[in-house]
């Protein structure tokens, strides 16, 4: 009979517990995330290689005085800066404005729907704290072309470009999850930043761990998108095993209703 009252009074706990591993299950899905960062990348390559082709043959044809093969690298690069415009214009008319996050909803459908509907508000965000986040990016976009030019032309070493970085995106990333994600997006996102200047104390320590010449303009990507894929996927993994724990709860549920 105590073994029994024991036994239900474990399960009455566990079953307490439902609504708090629901919430970090919930706040921990970011293979979405890492779907759209890949994307991202992927586009971002696409247009590189597209606008770098033509871009060179101009460069090569007016270097070698090759008139014909200039013009033509010039009247190619300007239509796929069009084709561009118009794909972007196309796509945001369909995913922009009211429409903003519809993509992000299709990929979670795609990737979470056999597990079930879950979600958590957004915090409500006034107009005050868009436009500083806005401001925020603006500055931040002014601050990395200015820093890698500074690099580029000899004035920065290479060395300290990526603490440099950190210096604008660790702040920018607390600011971010404090004020426009929180409570939507569970607090082990913090890792990005915290592993991003964890990298930038070790350079300044004399560990090095950073790129140099030719190489050097990858010491802002890299580190920001690896550990962006790296943090995303404990997170990722973390949502497993709050999945994990949320069955067992729910199955110690049934086996004491179908007792009682």
């Amino acid at each position: 009979m105590t073994n029994s009252l024991n036994k239900k009074a474990v399960q009455s706990k566990d079953i307490k517990e439902i609504p708090k591993w629901t919430r970090k299950y919930a706040q921990n899905r970011t293979l979405t995330i890492l779907v759209l960062m890949a994307m991202v990348m992927l586009f971002g390559l696409f247009v590189a290689v597209l606008v770098g082709f033509p871009l060179a043959l101009a460069v090569i044809g007016f270097r070698k005085g090759n008139m014909i093969l200039g013009c033509v690298g010039i009247a190619v690069l300007v239509a796929v800066l069009v084709a561009i415009v118009k794909f972007m214009i196309i796509f945001l008319s369909k995913f922009g404005g009211k429409n903003r996050g519809l993509i992000d909803q299709l990929i979670e459908l795609r990737i979470y729907g056999k597990e079930g509907t879950t979600s958590i508000s957004l915090p409500k965000i006034t107009k005050k704290m868009r436009g500083l986040d806005y401001i925020l990016g603006a500055i931040g976009l002014i601050y990395i072309v200015e820093v890698n030019h500074l690099c580029m032309v000899g004035y920065i070493t290479f060395k300290y470009q990526q603490p440099l970085m950190a210096l604008f995106f660790v702040p920018a990333f607390v600011f971010e999850y404090f004020f426009l994600q929180r409570p939507k997006v569970g607090h082990l996102v913090l890792l990005w930043p915290i592993l991003y200047a964890i990298h930038a104390i070790l350079i300044l320590a004399g560990v090095p761990i950073f790129f140099t010449g030719n190489l050097g303009i990858l010491n802002m990507p890299v580190p920001l998108i690896g550990y962006a894929f790296l943090a995303y996927m404990i997170v990722h993994l973390y949502s497993r095993y709050a999945l994990k724990k949320l069955k067992r709860i729910t199955h110690l549920e049934g086996d004491t209703t179908d007792g009682d």
